[in-house]
């Protein structure tokens, strides 16, 4: 099975504007370090995780059908890209209903009337949609109680996306637990160290994936202000890979 990692990095995007740090200057001379926010899709079943700002740069390369569109969370690096999706006639989105109203809201806003329907998700329940089984788990990212990640089951696959989240999740036993051994971890990588109640640091991502002990681990959503990529690359050693945009797996 295959999946694409679309953008890798976090909210502003590498090279961030207005930045001369090392990893922005790099961008800038060297298109292979650039980084566009997060995004990944399934082609299995037709879905897009997290609708980015860099939304029509991805479909512009991707150019594969979208049925259906999963939000991790209702930030603007996740969510901005939506009104992209105008050209298509029929959309499902699946996230907690919270999210799903600044959806409708961007989809009012800037669309109009369309022929698109919103699936509420509670939190740590499992939902059976025929082709895939999906679940949607609290993760703690400041600001508010609305962000998440999933578990996706696509027969007998399993792909986990943390979206944003905290080092906290680390101390949850139970869903480490229901993680143990999944094929794919794409967990979130974004700054140096760990912002508790915000986002994961290298080392606590690497913990992550060491206590998940996934068949395989891509880390993303990284900031311009974290390591460059090849530091990356000698601290997360065989522990995982680290993402670059438009990168394919298969699992």
């Amino acid at each position: 099975m295959r999946i694409i990692l679309l953008g890798s990095g976090s909210y502003s995007g590498t090279p961030k504007l207005f930045c001369s740090c090392e990893n922005c200057t790099r961008a800038r001379k060297f298109p292979e370090y650039k980084r566009t926010r997060f995004s990944m899709y399934i082609p299995k079943i037709n879905a897009l995780i997290d609708p980015s700002p860099d939304l029509h740069y991805h479909l512009e390369h991707l150019n594969e059908k979208i049925e259906r569109v999963l939000i991790t969370h209702p930030h603007f690096d996740h969510i901005a890209g939506l009104p992209e999706l105008q050209i298509l006639r029929r959309v499902s989105f699946y996230s907690h209903e919270k999210t799903l109203k600044m959806a409708k809201l961007l989809q009012e806003t800037f669309l109009g009337n369309r022929e698109w329907s919103y699936v509420p998700l509670e939190f740590n329940r499992w939902y059976n949609f025929g082709k895939f089984r999906i679940k949607h788990f609290p993760t703690t990212h400041q600001p508010g109680d609305v962000s998440g990640g999933f578990i996706i089951e696509i027969r007998e696959k399993r792909i986990v996306v943390t979206g944003d989240t905290g080092p906290e999740i680390l101390k949850d036993k139970e869903l480490l637990n229901e993680l143990h051994r999944v094929d794919l971890l794409v967990s979130e990588m974004t700054h140096k160290h760990s912002i508790p109640k915000t986002h994961l640091g290298v080392e606590d991502a690497i913990k992550l994936a060491q206590k998940i002990d996934a068949k395989k681990t891509i880390f993303a959503h990284i900031s311009h202000s974290n390591y460059t990529h090849e530091e990356l690359e000698e601290k997360v050693g065989d522990i995982g890979i680290v993402g670059r945009d438009f990168m394919i797996l298969q699992i």
